[in-house]
């Protein structure tokens, strides 16, 4: 088994103005062969980030495309933590209504439930929030979902890029 996971620290001097608008996306427009993004992505990762994702994803190689989102309010707040999967990824390599999914990261293991929603994108709900506060997620965090080949259960690999360096709380 491929234990290819790992975090990725990245640190910015941005500042708030470097947000969103900030970032230009014709100068550095992300061309990932083999990854798909969460809408809106793009527009909230710094330049770093960008670099770091890239590289991430060209060093994975992997058979299966790698899916990338960047954490949320909603993924780490309130009682309900939950993670969506875009439709366009979910469609092809989750094609299923509701099914547990083993996140892989550091040689640990987390078993998550994934269930369909009503517009067809899948949603990580049970077992999610331990595997979010496990791993010290934050809002702006990177995660690379590596779905790993394998006909009994579905495994992903993850892979984390951090928005920043500082000590968490």
């Amino acid at each position: 088994s491929r234990q290819g996971n790992d975090i990725i620290n990245v640190s910015s001097s941005s500042s708030a103005s470097d947000s969103a608008g900030g970032i230009s996306s014709s100068e550095d427009d992300l061309s990932l062969p083999g990854c798909i993004l969460a809408n809106g992505t793009l527009l909230n990762l710094n330049q770093v980030q960008k670099k770091q994702l890239k590289e991430k994803v060209r060093a994975m190689n992997s058979e299966v495309p790698i899916y990338g989102c960047v954490i949320r309010k909603s993924s780490i707040y309130g009682a309900t933590r939950s993670l969506d999967i875009s439709r366009k990824y979910a469609e092809v390599y989750l094609p299923f209504k509701e099914q547990m999914l083993t996140l892989q990261l550091h040689g640990k293991k987390w078993e998550v439930r994934c269930r369909v929603k009503n517009n067809k994108t899948k949603r990580l709900m049970r077992g999610w929030k331990h595997f979010a506060r496990g791993n010290s997620l934050w809002l702006g965090d990177v995660c690379l979902f590596e779905l790993l080949r394998n006909k009994k259960k579905y495994v992903m690999n993850l892979h984390i890029i951090r928005k920043s360096l500082y000590k968490r709380k």
